[in-house]
């Protein structure tokens, strides 16, 4: 009785290891052309659907540093739609071995100028990264060569919930040179109800999410294995960019649509998460269950002539996405309240907490004849991708707020003309500009600007006069500059007191440096400059009998009456 119970437990430690391992792996060096097997992947209404392949060729890539196995397809699952379709990158693929199923891999690649029953299969202990795993024993055979420049990551279809189809154009720049080819797809969310029924196992449909709430970006695979805590997906890079931190949640597929440039799953994002997607590698997106994922919680309110609204939604907590991942959710926003694209002008206002308890507060304003949703959202993102590109610290982003105030109709103005009262002056004086703007289809305007000349400023002054809708002055020669910024605190000061698109500045350069003589706050956004300039002459401390003094600051008058 004591040895039955003895190898009874040898059983049970053994399972259990064995369920710690994951399901067991085909050996590559026992493949041989012409192997029989299964694949598995959500069908229309979730339901798992296997159909056949066969094992044509294998080869060493020496672009992704693996080997791949080619397969071909088929079956009535495979011949309802077409072949392998977007958003099936990831299903498992199982070969007999030993009267078992064993695990070799996953669907990562097609060739999509081609057939679509013809696919490329990631192996597993590639996507394990198992470090014992070693190719100098395989035997490539098949095709001599097959032609790799043709085959791609199998199509994944993003969703976008609550997302217009502009608004995923705006994404181009994440996917931009990347390993992955997205197919917009637009969907919505799911009940609970259907969340609590989800079933997370090899073959499932899953939801790896960008943006959560209510606006959701999404990009739709498949579950290859399960394996303890360890979820692993794809059997291809998303965006490939190494450590990230997306949520893991359900998602639904609705239907495979049949299509001649690439069959697609239709699908639904859910809402509950399952965990958090950690690893974008070249062999697969991997995860943790029960992890929560790293997000930056966003509240975007829009005031418009149809009234206010909040959207809620978190996006990945990673500075290398907040400005397309804000920027396309933003534009969605605008396009959801505008119902129709059109010119306007708008305000924007952001406060941007950070983990220290600071928070940044920065104003701009912007107009566009044509496509005011646009030019918000490119504005919109714009401190953001400052805060990502600096050099000083990584920025503690623990919550943002955006307020954006639009109107339908234009209202700007154009710097047209400068003029000088006086264009000869000495150190000290006043220099009084007046400058015409010419707002949009209305009557100009004239603004006086009176600058006191510092009693440092000498010689010819060229100065330009803009709105802040331009760029900043450049010097005319190598040597002028403007102050560096050296530090993260005076970037962040700097980012508050930014000139805004809604003033008028003077601005010029004396002795190489950059210097600012005047900003004036007008209530519209201001285009156009104009270059004007003016002769100071210098204060002369020893002036000829009969020759008027120099000017004298307040304290030297004050020290002369002593």
């Amino acid at each position: 009785m004591k040895g039955a119970l003895h190898y009874y437990w040898l059983f049970v430690i053994l399972s259990l290891a064995g369920f710690a391992l994951g399901q067991q792996s085909y050996p590559l060096e026992q493949l041989t052309p012409g192997q029989k097997g299964y694949a598995v992947t959500a069908g229309p209404g979730n339901v798992l659907k296997s159909f056949d392949v066969e094992v044509l060729a294998l080869q060493n890539d020496d672009g992704l540093g693996f080997p791949l196995v080619l397969i071909e397809v088929s079956g009535e699952f495979i011949e309802q739609f077409g072949g392998v379709a977007a958003g099936m990158s990831g299903s498992p693929v199982y070969l007999p071995l030993q009267g078992e199923d064993a695990l070799l891999g996953a669907i990562g690649y097609t060739f999509p100028n081609s057939d679509f029953r013809l696919a490329l299969v990631t192996p597993i202990e590639v996507m394990r990264r198992n470090q014992a795993f070693s190719t100098t024993k395989l035997s490539p055979f098949g095709l001599e060569r097959w032609p790799r420049s043709e085959a791609v990551a199998v199509r994944t279809p993003l969703l976008f919930s609550g997302l217009s189809a502009r608004a995923s154009e705006s994404l181009a720049e994440l996917f931009s040179g990347g390993p992955t080819e997205p197919f917009p797809v637009q969907a919505g969310g799911v009940s609970s109800a259907f969340d609590n029924d989800y079933v997370l196992e090899p073959g499932s449909a899953i939801s790896v999410q960008m943006v959560r709430g209510d606006i959701t970006i999404a990009a739709v695979g498949t579950v290859t294995t399960v394996e303890n805590d360890k979820i692993l997906a794809f059997g291809h890079p998303l965006l490939g960019q190494g450590a990230v931190s997306f949520a893991l949640a359900p998602a639904y597929i609705s239907y495979i649509v049949a299509n001649k440039v690439v069959p697609f799953k239709l699908a639904n994002n859910g809402q509950r998460v399952l965990g958090n997607i950690n690893q974008d590698r070249p062999y697969a997106v991997s995860g943790n269950l029960e992890q929560t994922p790293d997000f930056l919680p966003v509240a975007l309110t829009i005031n418009g002539p149809k009234g206010s609204e909040t959207k809620r939604f978190e996006l990945s907590n990673d500075e290398r996405y907040y400005a397309p991942l804000l920027a396309a959710a933003s534009l969605e926003a605008l396009d959801e309240n505008l119902e129709g694209r059109s010119g306007g002008s708008a305000e924007l206002a952001w406060e941007i907490s950070l983990s220290d308890g600071d928070t940044v507060r920065v104003l701009e304003q912007v107009y566009d004849p044509a496509d005011i949703a646009t030019a918000i959202a490119r504005v919109a993102a714009a401190p953001l991708a400052i805060l990502a590109d600096n050099n000083f610290a990584k920025p503690e982003i623990t919550r943002l707020n955006l307020n954006i105030s639009y109107q339908d109709n234009l209202r700007y103005a154009e710097v047209v003309e400068v003029v000088a009262e006086n264009d000869n002056l000495t150190a000290g004086d006043t220099l009084s500009l007046y400058v015409r703007l010419q707002p949009y289809r209305a009557e100009p305007v004239v603004k006086t600007i009176q600058i006191p000349l510092a009693e440092d400023i000498s010689g010819e002054l060229k100065l330009t006069i803009r709105g802040g809708f331009e760029p900043e002055a450049k010097g005319e020669d190598d040597n002028a500059r403007k102050e560096p910024i050296l530090s993260f605190a005076e970037l962040l000061l700097s980012l508050e007191e930014q000139v805004q698109a809604s003033e008028l500045v003077v601005e010029t350069f004396v002795d190489g440096k950059y210097r600012r003589l005047e900003r004036l706050a007008l209530p519209y956004p201001i285009s156009g400059s104009e270059l004007l300039s003016v002769t100071v002459s210098g204060i002369d401390n020893n002036p000829e009998p009969g020759e008027a003094p120099e000017k004298q600051t307040t304290a030297e008058q004050e020290d002369n009456n002593e």
